[in-house]
Protein backbone atom coordinates (compact mmCIF):
# COMPACT_ATOMS: atom_id res chain seq x y z
CA UNK A 1 0.00 0.00 0.00
CA UNK A 2 2.85 2.35 0.64
CA UNK A 3 2.78 2.25 -3.34
CA UNK A 4 -0.23 3.57 -3.65
CA UNK A 5 0.02 6.26 -0.93
CA UNK A 6 2.82 7.56 -2.89
CA UNK A 7 1.38 7.49 -5.97
CA UNK A 8 -1.28 9.58 -4.88
CA UNK A 9 0.55 11.63 -3.30
CA UNK A 10 2.19 12.04 -6.41
CA UNK A 11 -1.13 12.52 -9.02
CA UNK A 12 -2.30 14.54 -5.90
CA UNK A 13 0.91 16.68 -6.01
CA UNK A 14 0.44 16.91 -10.25
CA UNK A 15 -2.94 18.08 -9.78
CA UNK A 16 -1.86 20.63 -7.26
CA UNK A 17 1.02 22.13 -9.48
CA UNK A 18 -1.52 21.61 -12.69
CA UNK A 19 -3.82 24.06 -10.80
CA UNK A 20 -1.72 26.52 -9.45
CA UNK A 21 0.30 26.49 -13.37
CA UNK A 22 -3.43 27.37 -14.60
CA UNK A 23 -3.67 29.82 -12.42
CA UNK A 24 -1.18 31.63 -13.17
CA UNK A 25 -1.52 31.22 -16.55
CA UNK A 26 -4.66 32.93 -16.13
CA UNK A 27 -3.91 36.01 -13.83
CA UNK A 28 -0.87 36.58 -16.52
CA UNK A 29 -3.25 36.70 -19.61
CA UNK A 30 -5.75 39.23 -17.15
CA UNK A 31 -2.22 40.99 -16.35
CA UNK A 32 -1.45 41.13 -19.96
CA UNK A 33 -4.99 42.42 -21.46
CA UNK A 34 -5.16 44.80 -18.68
CA UNK A 35 -1.69 46.16 -19.59
CA UNK A 36 -2.94 45.79 -23.59
CA UNK A 37 -5.86 47.97 -22.49
CA UNK A 38 -3.85 50.34 -20.44
CA UNK A 39 -1.19 50.61 -24.04
CA UNK A 40 -4.06 51.34 -26.14
CA UNK A 41 -5.59 54.12 -24.07
CA UNK A 42 -2.19 55.72 -23.58
CA UNK A 43 -1.71 55.15 -27.34
CA UNK A 44 -5.69 56.64 -28.05
CA UNK A 45 -4.53 59.49 -25.63
CA UNK A 46 -1.48 60.59 -27.35
CA UNK A 47 -3.05 60.21 -30.63
CA UNK A 48 -5.86 62.67 -29.52
CA UNK A 49 -3.32 65.24 -28.15
CA UNK A 50 -0.76 65.18 -31.09
CA UNK A 51 -3.93 65.58 -33.36
CA UNK A 52 -4.79 68.56 -31.12
CA UNK A 53 -1.41 70.08 -31.40
CA UNK A 54 -1.19 69.90 -34.95
CA UNK A 55 -4.85 71.43 -35.61
CA UNK A 56 -3.31 74.35 -33.09
CA UNK A 57 -0.20 74.50 -34.89
CA UNK A 58 -1.88 74.13 -38.60
CA UNK A 59 -4.68 77.10 -37.14
CA UNK A 60 -1.65 79.29 -35.85
CA UNK A 61 0.47 78.87 -39.17
CA UNK A 62 -2.74 80.00 -41.15
CA UNK A 63 -3.15 82.71 -39.25
CA UNK A 64 0.36 83.91 -39.55
CA UNK A 65 0.11 83.51 -43.29
CA UNK A 66 -3.34 85.23 -43.54
CA UNK A 67 -1.81 88.42 -41.23
CA UNK A 68 1.22 88.25 -43.99
CA UNK A 69 -1.64 88.27 -46.62
CA UNK A 70 -3.01 91.19 -45.69
CA UNK A 71 -0.13 93.09 -45.82
CA UNK A 72 1.12 91.70 -48.54
CA UNK A 73 -2.50 93.07 -50.17
CA UNK A 74 -2.15 96.16 -48.20
CA UNK A 75 1.20 97.12 -49.76
CA UNK A 76 -0.36 96.49 -53.08
CA UNK A 77 -2.95 98.60 -52.54
CA UNK A 78 -0.67 101.57 -51.34
CA UNK A 79 1.49 100.95 -54.11
CA UNK A 80 -1.66 101.00 -56.46
CA UNK A 81 -2.64 103.65 -55.24
CA UNK A 82 0.69 105.91 -55.52
CA UNK A 83 0.94 104.64 -59.17
CA UNK A 84 -2.39 105.37 -60.25
CA UNK A 85 -1.81 108.79 -58.61
CA UNK A 86 1.15 109.30 -60.67
CA UNK A 87 -0.63 107.69 -63.56
CA UNK A 88 -3.17 110.30 -63.36
CA UNK A 89 -0.74 113.08 -62.96
CA UNK A 90 1.14 112.61 -66.11
CA UNK A 91 -2.08 112.27 -67.74
CA UNK A 92 -3.25 115.43 -67.16
CA UNK A 93 0.25 117.00 -68.43
CA UNK A 94 0.06 114.62 -71.06
CA UNK A 95 -3.30 116.35 -71.84
CA UNK A 96 -1.83 119.30 -71.10
CA UNK A 97 0.56 118.78 -73.75
CA UNK A 98 -1.13 117.58 -76.31
CA UNK A 99 -3.70 120.59 -76.04
CA UNK A 100 -0.40 123.11 -75.50
CA UNK A 101 0.57 121.08 -79.23
CA UNK A 102 -2.81 121.33 -80.70
CA UNK A 103 -3.10 125.52 -79.84
CA UNK A 104 0.30 125.68 -81.35
CA UNK A 105 -0.94 123.94 -84.64
CA UNK A 106 -3.70 125.79 -84.97
CA UNK A 107 -2.07 129.20 -84.10
CA UNK A 108 0.47 128.56 -87.46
Amino acid sequence: MAKREVLDGIRKAEAEVTEKLEKVKKECETLLAAARQKARELVQAGEIEAEAKFKAEVEKARSDLQRQLDKIKADGDKQTAVARTKAEMRMDAAVAQILKEFERLIDV
